[in-house]
């Protein structure tokens, strides 16, 4: 009896213990690898690649977010989303015969790392979402007072969703100025533009504006446009694009009704320097009424960034509307230079 009891018992650790080596080598064959340029390699699971960060969870030191400019090669056992400028593909990342690659063993495609600017698990539902959706507000504000006082406000936001193959962007600009009590500048400047990539650089664009100055006479003026885009560069250091179309302009000037077609171009410029501690950038549209007496109309914004933190920054930025035909008694340049403070979001 006493030896039926030992050889069951010992029986029973074999399973326990043969049991234990399955998990083991199950899990070691379902672990993520990481591999850094330095050669440090981390086993365990990706969780997401955002905001230039790779969350990278171990069993012996929890969730890791390492710098994605250090990683050399991610390799997973688990589909994810990989979401870039201008594409979206979901599957594994692979390395294939030394080369970052991504889609399954037996259909795949190369991939850069620094391309990817977020990944989720295919599984999560919040994968589904609109991840790269980030909003920024840049403010700035003057108060005097004494022998004379003046009051001076200016808030820029802008808004970019990310998705599959396509972008949004919408940007309200608002500036006043009062002196003694006195409005000397209102200005509203919304805009909205859309981008549909068919390429990895060529894209079809869609674009909206609505502009007011009724110290310069302008009740309003609204466009509504399309037209065909390129991107000249698209990396970690900088984007450059540029699109040119055509629109339909229709403006009240000093209480005179007025719609007239026009001629776009446009341009979006941000150059990144410091490992992305600062920012330069410069954005600028062109409209060609064909009207006559009306000429063109220039707006753009450009400026320079210092990040303090992942959040705020200073913003430094020098905003120019110029008309070469303005409404009579109105000067042709219109400049606003401002410094504050940024949030991003």
């Amino acid at each position: 009896m006493a030896r039926r009891m030992i050889s069951a018992l010992r029986s029973r650790c074999c399973m326990q213990l043969a049991g234990l080596l399955v998990l083991a080598l199950w899990g070691n064959a379902q672990a993520d690898t990481l591999l850094l340029h330095n050669g440090d390699r981390l086993t365990g699971t990706l969780i997401s690649i955002a905001d230039e960060k790779v969350a990278f969870e171990t069993v012996y030191a929890g969730v890791l977010k390492v710098e994605q400019r250090v990683v050399s090669q991610i390799e997973t056992s688990r589909n994810y989303i990989f979401r870039g400028a201008a594409f979206e593909q979901r599957g594994q990342l692979l390395v294939i015969d030394g080369q970052q690659s991504v889609g399954q063993p037996d259909d795949f495609s190369p991939l850069d790392i620094n391309s990817i600017e977020s990944a989720d698990r295919v599984q999560r539902v919040v994968a589904m979402l609109p991840l790269d959706w980030v909003s920024r507000v840049d403010l700035s504000a003057v108060f005097s007072s004494g022998n004379s006082s003046t009051e001076s406000f200016n808030t820029l936001a802008e808004s970019r969703l990310k998705r599959t193959n396509a972008e949004h962007l919408a940007t309200l600009l608002r500036n006043t100025e009062k002196a003694e009590g006195v409005t000397s500048k209102d200005q509203v400047d919304l805009s909205y533009g859309f981008k549909r990539f068919f390429s990895p650089r060529w894209y079809g664009s869609a674009n909206g504006n609505y502009f007011r100055d009724e110290l310069k006479d302008i009740d309003q003026r609204l466009s509504l446009g399309a037209g065909l885009g390129f991107q000249l560069a698209n990396s970690r250091l900088g984007v450059l694009s540029t699109e040119v179309g055509v629109s339909a302009v229709q403006e009240r000037l000093d209480g005179i009704d007025r719609t007239n077609p026009a001629g776009r171009w446009a341009i979006d410029f941000q150059r990144y320097f410091f490992d992305r501690r600062m920012e330069l950038f410069h954005r600028q549209t062109v409209l060609a009424i064909a009207s006559e007496n009306r000429g063109q109309v220039l707006t753009s914004s450009t400026g320079l960034r210092f990040a303090l933190s992942e959040r705020i920054d200073t913003a430094l930025r020098t905003d120019i509307n110029y008309e070469t035909d303005p409404p009579p008694g109105s000067k042709k340049t219109d400049t606003t230079y401002t410094l504050g403070i940024g949030l991003k979001f």
